[in-house]
């Protein structure tokens, strides 16, 4: 039995028994009008080598009654604890070697998790992630996919993590790897995925990023990111998540989120963007104080050019 992998634009063959096992999860809560599309495009994902679970925060979550091309597990929260509280759910149910996330008003690329399975084990990476497209939810406009300000598709490090953070649904991460620094951080309102890569970075767990659009980021009304610009709580947000990251981090970990905190303290940041654009004018010194220990392979890459530039809303 074969299955393939993407390698660029190629597609290649091997056998299935060299592929790890991936979990994909789905984390919903009270959104039927956007999660049976986020399950169809999981399902119809190229890999073969996956069990889907969907991760029920204290909704009314069912399963289609035809249609669906796999298996897929359902798991029920005792209430609604919040979407750090549903991945965490979702993390210690995975029987796979990676897992992988998936919101449920957003889309996964059929070859999201090929791609990244692919870079992951051609790399030995432990974490690997690829850009994320932002559209509006209902039309044609687009911003530029995150993360914006990518300094290279290559090996990664502390700095790039900070500078700019993966999104949630194009991270495909070693299960252990993750459930090692705790998982999802249930203090960081609404970076509780950031804060997780960047313990994560700060462990030296090998990190690699490829440009391929690998899944889409749907904005709209209902959303977190959207209730978060609503209160103009973006700047106050950071701030409280590196404040609570100074005790979890090391030395290097420690100088560089004081960086960035002061930063977003001295910039005037209300978007996801407003602050790569700001982190990106400091990269140079975000760099210099992560480079006293961090791998010749990381210390290579952070030194690249930036290739993208964002435009818009977190």
């Amino acid at each position: 039995m074969l299955a393939c992998l993407s390698q660029g634009r190629r597609l290649v063959s091997c056998p299935t028994s060299v592929l790890p096992l991936v979990t994909a999860i789905i984390t919903t809560c009270a959104r039927p009008h956007y999660v049976y599309e986020a399950l169809a495009s999981v399902c119809a994902e190229t890999y073969r080598e996956l069990e889907c679970v969907v991760v029920d925060d204290g909704g009314a979550f069912e399963l289609p009654s035809a249609g669906l091309t796999r298996d897929v597990r359902v798991l029920r929260s005792d209430g609604r604890g919040g979407v750090a509280h549903a991945r965490n759910l979702g993390l210690a149910a995975a029987r796979g070697e990676f897992v992988i996330f998936l919101d449920d008003d957003d889309v996964a690329m059929p070859d999201r998790i090929a791609t990244l399975v692919d870079a992951a084990q051609r790399h030995r990476a432990e974490l690997c992630f690829g850009m994320t497209r932002r559209i509006f939810a209902g039309s044609a406009i687009e911003l530029a996919s995150v993360p914006t300000h990518t300094r290279s598709f290559d090996t990664i490090g502390l700095c790039d993590v900070i500078t700019c953070a993966p999104h949630i649904n194009s991270v495909l991460v070693r299960t252990a790897a993750l459930r090692a620094v705790g998982g999802f951080d249930l203090e960081a309102a609404h970076f509780d995925d950031w804060s997780a890569w960047i313990r994560l970075a700060d462990q030296k767990v090998r990190m690699y990023s490829v440009g391929d659009v690998v899944a889409e980021w749907r904005l709209h009304g209902e959303g977190l990111s959207a209730g978060v610009m609503q209160i103009r709580a973006m700047k106050a947000r950071l701030i409280a998540l590196f404040d609570h990251l100074k005790n979890r981090l090391s030395e290097d970990g420690v100088r560089a989120i004081a960086i960035a905190r002061h930063v977003v303290a001295s910039s005037d940041v209300h978007t996801y963007d407003d602050y790569a654009n700001a982190m990106h004018a400091a990269r140079e010194t975000l760099t210099s104080a992560t480079s006293t220990t961090a791998s010749p392979e990381t210390r290579h890459a952070t030194a690249r050019s930036p290739r993208r530039a964002g435009l818009g809303g977190f």
